[in-house]
């Protein structure tokens, strides 16, 4: 993989592990159990973050072996990356394009982690794959901001996490009261 997609790459994964072993010993019952508000649960959450993960990785596998269709990382992308980001990064909440939205109400911890488990072993392979000459090609398209490059597109799953852990924060504060 290359070196800078790596270091990405290892910060999504170190994140997700430290989130994970915090709610490690958590009973299911209660990592289903939906916010006051009516929004998702910690386990909802958790499921629409694998499918933002799965959704990216069949992407830019898909591109990757459908050369023909990609585009050169511009300017404009950079732009709208950074304005991905800072909408992220602000805290305001954003309704979960459908592809990405349709999350079970109750599921096994377990099996949740086992999932995102094989889902990042996927991505890893994925990213691994790419060869030099595709690093400034947009490998991934964002269902609001376009296409995107892969080092783009891990800035967006760091951000997108990020934007989902204060929620889980949120949530575990209520579970241990």
């Amino acid at each position: 993989m290359e070196p800078r997609l790596e270091l990405k790459y290892l910060r999504l994964e170190k994140s997700r592990n430290r989130l994970l072993d915090e709610l490690e010993g958590f009973d299911d019952e209660l990592l289903n159990m939906p916010a006051a508000d009516g929004k998702w649960s910690i386990n909802q959450i958790i499921c629409h973050l694998i499918h933002v993960d799965s959704a990216t990785a069949s992407s830019i596998q898909y591109r990757i072996t459908n050369q023909a269709t990609l585009v050169p990382s511009t300017f404009k992308n950079s732009f709208k990356s950074a304005l991905l980001k800072v909408a992220l990064k602000s805290g305001k909440k954003f309704k979960a394009p459908d592809v990405v939205a349709n999350v079970p109400e109750s599921s096994s911890f377990s099996k949740l982690r086992h999932q995102w488990d094989e889902v990042r072993f996927k991505l890893e392979d994925v990213l691994t794959d790419i060869p030099e000459s595709l690093m400034d090609k947009c490998l991934f398209k964002h269902p609001y901001v376009g296409p995107l490059n892969v080092s783009q597109t891990l800035s967006f799953l760091q951000d997108h996490f990020d934007h989902h852990l204060p929620q889980i924060h949120k949530l575990k504060v209520k579970l241990v009261k």
